[in-house]
C-alpha cells in the first residue's frame, strides 16, 4: 500500500509500505521515505499511522501506542509509549525519534489495542542520502520571494498566499539567524497534507519572532504541475536539497547547520515543542 503519492519527478514520493498481520485487522503505515531520507549515526524522526485493511487511515486511532524499533540482527530500541498527535491536522500520527547505529534493514513493532503490527524500513549510509540531515550544513540556495520570484510561478499555492515569502534563504543564512524552511505545495500535494502542515506552521510562527520562517513551493510552474503532475519540473531549492518527498520542515541554526528536520507531518503540539527547543 502506498500512502504518499509522487509529488515530483525525483521525489516527493511514497512512504515505506506497511505490513499487516495474517487474517484481518489494522495495519501500521510508515510516513517517511526510508533509505531515501534516513541515515545512520544521527538522530532520525520517523512517524507512523494506523490504517484499516483497505489502507484508509483510522478516524479514531488510539491515544497512544507502544513502539519498538530494531535493526535486523541488532538490539531493539523500546518499547516506548508514543502519544497520538493530530492538533490542527485532519489525520493522526505517532512520532518516534532514535539514532540508528548502522545502515540496513529495520523493523518497527507496534502494540495497538492488544494487536501486534509490524512495518519494515531501510536506513541508508550517510554518503548515500543527499537530503541534509541533522548536523549537516544547509546548502546556500535562493528561494523565491515576493520581490523576486526567481522564475517560480506562483511562489505560493496556498489560498490566500501565506506571508512566509519576504526573505530569501540565502539572505537568512548570511544573516546567521535561526531559520525554519518549510517545503510544501498546498495546491498540488496528492495526499492533501501539505496545506494542513503549512497551516500548522502559520499557526505557530508568530510566537517565535527570533526565527526567520520561509515557505518554498515544490514545483517550478503551476502550469507544468497541472499538465504533467508527478513529472513536472521541481523548484530549484528542491533540486539543490535532493528532496525525494514533501512536505518537509528544516530548522537551521545560526551556524548554518540543520538542527532538526521534520519530515512529512507535524501537528501544532509537536511543532511548538520543537520550535521552543530550537529557539533556546
Amino acid at each position: 500500500m502506498v500512502l504518499l503519492s509522487a509529488c515530483g519527478s525525483s521525489g516527493p514520493k511514497s512512504a515505506t509500505t506497511s505490513t499487516a498481520p495474517a487474517g484481518h485487522g489494522n495495519v501500521l503505515v510508515a510516513l517517511f521515505d526510508g533509505a531515501g531520507s534516513l541515515v545512520s549515526g544521527r538522530p532520525q524522526r520517523i512517524t507512523f499511522a494506523i490504517a484499516n485493511q483497505t489502507g484508509a487511515l483510522l478516524e479514531k486511532s488510539p491515544p497512544s501506542i507502544q513502539l519498538t524499533v530494531a535493526r535486523d540482527g541488532g538490539s531493539a530500541i523500546g518499547p516506548r509509549t508514543v502519544a497520538r498527535h493530530n492538533a490542527g491536522l485532519p489525520r493522526s500520527y505517532y512520532p518516534f525519534t532514535f539514532t540508528p547505529q548502522a545502515a540496513g534493514s529495520y523493523q518497527v513493532t507496534a502494540e495497538v489495542d492488544g494487536q501486534r503490527l509490524t512495518a519494515a524500513f531501510t536506513v541508508g549510509a550517510d554518503e548515500d542520502v543527499k537530503i541534509p540531515g541533522v548536523g549537516a550544513p544547509m546548502p546556500v540556495v535562493d528561494t523565491p520571494t515576493t520581490s523576486d520570484h526567481r522564475g517560480v510561478d506562483p511562489i505560493c499555492t496556498r489560498s490566500p498566499a501565506c506571508p512566509l515569502h519576504s526573505v530569501d534563504l540565502r539572505q537568512a543564512l548570511a544573516a546567521k539567524r535561526p531559520t525554519a524552511l518549510i517545503i510544501a505545495t498546498p495546491a498540488y500535494c496528492q495526499t492533501a497534507i501539505c496545506g494542513p502542515v503549512l497551516d500548522v506552521v502559520l499557526h505557530e510562527y508568530e510566537a517565535f519572532p527570533q526565527i526567520t520562517f520561509i515557505h518554498s513551493e515544490v514545483y517550478d510552474s503551476a502550469k507544468d504541475a497541472e499538465a504533467n503532475g508527478a513529472n513536472a519540473k521541481l523548484a530549484p531549492v528542491l533540486q539543490a536539497l535532493g528532496m525525494t518527498f514533501e512536505p518537509c520542515l528544516f530548522l537551521i541554526g545560526a551556524d548554518g547547520r540543520v538542527a532538526q528536520r521534520i519530515d512529512v507531518i507535524v501537528d501544532e503540539v509537536e511543532l511548538r515543542q520543537r520550535l521552543t527547543e530550537f529557539s533556546r
